[in-house]
């Protein structure tokens, strides 16, 4: 089958299934064409990430909304109390910039979205929520290769960190934060100083001075270089428990308050330094190589593996207790949230670690079973035990079974709750990032520096990526271990704008070339 006749014949079986109860932009009978004309195009051996691939895509355009502003991207289609204009939310928005940026035209739809959170009216809820939006306009402008939005929006990324500053940062000199307005209720470790704030502030100031850098502004480029550097090495002094090989946040209750005891077990939100390659900045390759065996964990049944998982928090006596009446429990439930975090986090470690051929616990094999499973848990069966394609906000790590939902279909989908399926299709996490990132290793460097470091092992027969956008160019990467799939001849081809770039007998370990 054709990769176009592929992708429609996707669109139209999700849409066929779809009651399509909260409509947007693009609805179901326009998904087709949408997608044709702005997704990466997939072709793999496992039938289930292939899928999963294509709905999340589906499932990303009906979060398009026009508004006066102009676009943004929604979290929940329907309108929650708890929003901000628009029903925008800044919770998961470094996830819509992260999943958007590989569009073709993401400009279109990002660029608004960027405006809207750091000049137009959701300016005054960005901070309703932690979240690493810096990052994200910083990884989107460097992929797209335009980067005067970076430029232009800069004083006002300045104003939110500043903003953030005064808001957050505690006497110790990291940043405190509520489990809550991390989006995270009701979480295992509870408030104080966690990873989450800590690391996204990090993120934020290496991502200023990589800006500033673009600008020609040196004085701010050495200036918050040296801020991120200041924030990380407080991470390391007091988060980092060497006897661990692990993060752990500091229970405080308040952000005056006195810090208190260390959580009792490991959230999976200690793997959030590697999701922005901190580690990799300040560290050492000894000691990177060092903290980079706490990937193990995520295949310790003790601590993050689940057959649905990965949990998020280690099995501690408290692990998925009812904590409370609420529909979102972050105390060993899965959520996709994270797991897209965590996957990122992993990617950078193996693509950036020289010495990851050499680490046996884990690998490239390892991230792609994880990606598979995360792929697998994208599934709900129905009372007539139909099987369909399904996001939504959080599940059991062991069953499957999408635990919010149950928890608001059995109060009758209260409408101060959300309403009729709140989290259906929630747009709460990132799956094509970590396909297009991770498993085909695309990464977009300033000076036109196309860098392709591949997690396929050897159990691919054949991947392909089609028209990738990257720096203005439409980038495909495709692997054919005997040349039988796509006719080219046996190996792994890297081509932009349908010239060949490079070419390998097989999966390389990585290679850059200036487009």
């Amino acid at each position: 089958m054709h990769l176009r006749e592929k992708l429609k014949f996707y669109a139209e079986k999700f849409s066929a299934r779809d009651d399509e109860p909260h409509g947007q932009e693009i609805d179901n009978k326009h998904a087709a064409v949408w997608m044709g004309e702005h997704i990466p195009l997939l072709d793999c051996q496992d039938p289930v990430l292939e899928e999963i691939y294509y709905f999340r895509w589906w499932v990303y355009r009906k979060h398009i909304k026009k508004t006066p502003e102009g676009y943004i991207l929604t979290e929940f289609l329907p309108q929650v109390p708890w929003s901000g204009p628009y029903n925008g939310i800044s919770c998961a928005a470094g996830h819509h910039l992260m999943e958007g940026r590989w569009l073709r035209g993401s400009d279109t739809y990002l660029r608004d979205y960027c405006v809207y959170w750091f000049l137009g009216s959701g300016r005054e809820h960005e901070q309703d929520y932690s979240n690493w939006l810096i990052h994200a306009v910083y990884r989107f402008t460097r992929t797209t290769g335009n980067y005067d939005l970076a430029s232009e929006l800069f004083p006002y990324m300045e104003d939110s960190y500043k903003r953030w500053k005064i808001r957050s940062l505690h006497r110790c000199g990291l940043f405190w934060s509520s489990d809550n307005r991390d989006g995270m209720e009701y979480s295992a470790g509870g408030n104080g100083i966690r990873l989450t704030l800590n690391s996204y502030m990090a993120a934020a100031a290496s991502a200023l001075s990589r800006i500033a850098g673009w600008k020609g502004d040196k004085s701010a480029e050495v200036r918050y270089r040296r801020e991120a550097e200041s924030i990380w090495r407080r991470i390391q002094t007091m988060l980092w428990r060497p006897e661990l090989n692990f993060y752990r946040g500091i229970r405080v209750q308040e952000k005056t308050g006195t810090p208190g005891e260390m959580a009792e077990m490991d959230e999976i939100t200690g793997y959030l330094p590697w999701y922005f390659g901190l580690p990799f900045q300040f560290e050492g390759d000894a000691q990177v190589k060092r903290m980079g065996a706490a990937f193990s964990r995520l295949f310790d049944r003790e601590c993050f593996y689940a057959p649905y998982g990965p949990s998020t928090c280690s099995r501690y006596p408290g692990f998925l207790e009812k904590k409370a009446v609420h529909p979102c429990l972050w105390n060993g439930w899965s959520w996709p949230f994270s797991t897209s975090q965590t996957l990122t986090a992993a990617a950078e470690y193996l693509q950036k670690n020289r010495e990851k051929r050499g680490n046996t616990e884990f690998g490239r094999r390892e991230y792609g079973e994880l990606l598979l499973l995360y792929a697998g848990s994208h599934y709900r069966t129905d009372r007539y035990g139909r099987k369909s394609c399904w996001i939504d906000e959080n599940l059991h790590p062991d069953t499957g079974e999408w635990e919010a939902r149950r928890f608001l279909k059995e109060q009758g989908f209260p409408q101060e709750a959300g309403g009729y399926e709140r989290g259906k299709d929630y747009n709460h996490s990132t799956f094509c990032d970590l396909i297009i990132s991770g498993a085909a290793g695309i990464h977009m460097y300033e000076d036109g520096r196309l860098t392709v470091t591949p997690l396929l092992d050897h159990r691919w027969k054949y991947f392909k990526l089609e028209d990738v956008p990257a720096g203005g160019h439409l980038v495909t990467i495709q692997y054919d271990k005997t040349g039988e799939r796509y006719g080219s001849g046996p190996g792994f081809q890297i081509y932009a704008d349908g010239r060949l770039q490079a070419g390998f007998d097989s999966v390389p370990e990585s290679v850059t070339c200036i487009l």
